[in-house]
């Protein structure tokens, strides 16, 4: 290939780099991101945990499954991680001090991609400042970030997840000021193998919330809507102490955490799947999802969820209580006069399949290694190069 390039990517310390772990969605962007530059021809290193399936180049272990027990386990032999995550959400050290077994973590993976790294290849940060130390050691100049869905990003050349997420970004580093953008910046959403995605036109008389059981993803605004029209919610994800799973009202089922063809069912057969955030979503996967599934999304109306959702035609952005009882009432029982439900299919495969979402890094990635070389050789252009085209 041309155009081969190397990318190193940093996995995390909490959980191996594996479908398995479905209900994190940053593992999963560093699974589907292998892929995708592996598919196009590209080399692929990734450092992370003990028992990662991850397809790459090569996968390098930095820590062990052991020592992801002895930090977040509590003997449950049953789960490799020593807990039973589908019961509870997944333990981390992102907001807190971090642990001896992250240390190890930084340590190896630093040694280890000093041992292969060329001054032209990309370190791939998939958490900001928690992969901060291994980056200023490895000292990498095409160190990107390439999903940016968290605050706390840094690194000089960024893809972020939504616009909003973006500009948030930008604000939040320099407040109040007029600033310029940077060119070398890109918004990339998230991406989806749409094979993991049913499709149906038969929907059936419940509605879906599905994902962290926390307030602030609103739950109980999902609760409230359909107990008000008397319509069935069915509840699944990871329990969080601030939900009292066992204390629902009558309308509400909670089914647990579901796998990927359960998810897949519910999905595509509700008549539409609750995301009313009450904080500022970067991306909102659950809205991407339903939408691959052709079930339309009731939401709040702000943060990323204006970008990822066409107002009344693949979902709803809300305002207040009465615009999600009448968005709830629509698709319970008037959804033919606002839904296609195979143009949401189309519009989300066309903006958030694997497929469609890799020419996009393909281009970045390229451009990126375009500067690389103006960097080291003055004589290469740019951000001023133009390709003649044939006429």
């Amino acid at each position: 290939m041309e155009n081969r390039l190397t990318f190193h990517i940093l996995g995390y310390t909490h959980l191996p780099v594996s479908e398995k772990y479905m209900g994190c969605a940053f593992t999963q962007k560093i699974v589907k991101l292998t892929k995708m530059l592996r598919a196009n021809g590209h080399i692929v290193y990734v450092y992370g945990a003990e028992g990662s399936d991850v397809v790459a180049s090569e996968f390098v272990q930095t820590h062990t499954l052991k020592d992801i027990r002895s930090e977040w386990g509590d003997g449950d032999n049953r789960f490799e991680i020593g807990y039973n995550w589908q019961e509870t959400q997944f333990r981390h050290d992102f907001n807190t001090e971090r642990t001896k077994t992250t240390h190890k973590f930084y340590n190896n993976a630093t040694d280890e991609i000093r041992k292969r790294m060329k001054p032209s290849d990309f370190l791939l940060v998939m958490q900001g400042s928690y992969h901060r130390p291994i980056a200023d050691v490895v000292g990498l100049e095409m160190t990107v970030e390439p999903g940016v869905g968290y605050r706390g990003s840094y690194a000089r050349y960024r893809a972020f997840e939504s616009a909003y997420i973006q500009n948030f970004t930008y604000g939040s580093e320099h407040p109040r000021q007029s600033i310029n953008g940077a060119n070398y910046d890109r918004v990339i959403p998230n991406y989806y193998d749409t094979h993991d995605f049913e499709f149906s036109e038969q929907k059936k008389d419940y509605f879906l919330f599905i994902g962290r059981l926390i307030k602030r993803k609103g739950i109980y605004t999902a609760i409230n809507t359909c107990k008000a029209i008397g319509a069935e919610l069915i509840i699944a994800g990871q329990p969080d102490e601030e939900v009292d799973i066992n204390n629902l009202p009558d309308n509400c089922k909670y089914i647990g955490y579901v796998d990927k063809k359960q998810r897949a069912d519910l999905m595509a057969h509700a008549k539409a799947v609750f995301a009313p955030t009450e904080y500022l979503e970067p991306f909102g996967g659950i809205s991407v999802e339903a939408q691959l599934c052709g079930t339309p999304v009731i939401s709040t109306n702000f943060g990323c969820f204006p970008e990822n959702i066409e107002d009344k035609k693949t979902g709803f952005l809300c305002n207040t209580m009465q615009d999600f009882f009448n968005a709830a009432q629509i698709c319970r029982y008037n959804h033919a006069q606002y839904f296609d439900y195979e143009y949401i299919r189309k519009r989300a495969v066309q903006k958030y399949s694997m497929d469609s979402v890799s020419h996009s890094y393909e281009k970045w990635f390229q451009d990126l290694a375009r500067l690389y070389k103006s960097i080291v050789d003055p004589k290469v252009k740019a951000f001023s190069y133009i390709e003649e085209i044939d006429e």
